[in-house]
């Protein structure tokens, strides 16, 4: 799954940052990384509902590791994350 296409713009965010910040870059972005997710999941899952982004959040924990875990945001029970983990919320654009 591409991340971007076209000229959409990808902003590359920290879970650290306030929600309302958060929220606030996430709705300017067309697709978004999400990095030092660990404590802040809730908090991060929260700004991505309240931006319509929810359902196309992708957690990723172990990325490139044999323990690798790949699942929607969504499906993810739970708001425990572990310390190697990153949101990914691609663009809505097909590739050409």
């Amino acid at each position: 799954m591409p991340m971007t296409c076209g000229d959409e713009m990808l902003a590359v965010l920290s879970g650290t940052m306030d929600r309302d910040a958060l929220a606030e870059r996430l709705a300017a972005s067309e697709a978004a990384v999400i990095m030092k997710v660990g404590r802040n999941l809730a908090k991060i899952r929260q700004a991505l509902a309240r931006t319509g982004k929810l359902d196309r959040a992708v957690y990723v924990e172990r990325g490139t590791m044999p323990e690798e875990r790949i699942i929607r945001l969504a499906d993810k029970p739970g708001d425990d994350a572990a310390y190697f983990a990153v949101v990914l919320v691609p663009g809505l654009r097909k590739p050409l």
